[in-house]
């Protein structure tokens, strides 16, 4: 029984055979992996843009003129993935010296 119904649960209760409470997990297992597939392809796809970005930027510094006549326009900021926030008393040397 659960605390917002009177309906058993039939995954919880002794009445459940052995195969359904296998199949649910199977079911759990290939939910987890779409979950998993989903958030790696995201991750590549904004590692390969990174990377893009880098060997373009490479490109243009090693065979443009020096110094660089004009600067890249900037990524737009909702591509790139979020950044870690420093407290304003927080210094970049404070975690080295720590």
């Amino acid at each position: 029984m659960t605390a917002t119904n009177d309906a058993p649960d039939p995954h919880t209760t002794a009445t459940a055979t052995a195969e359904e409470r296998w199949q649910h997990i199977e079911d759990r297992l290939a939910a987890i992996e779409h979950r998993v597939r989903e958030q790696s392809s995201t991750a590549i796809a904004t590692l390969d843009t990174c990377l893009g970005r880098l060997d373009a930027l490479r490109r243009d510094l090693a065979h443009g003129p020096w110094p660089p006549q004009a600067f890249p326009a900037p990524a737009d900021p909702a591509s790139l993935p979020p950044q870690p926030t420093r407290t304003p008393a927080e210094s970049p040397t404070a975690h080295a010296r720590g």
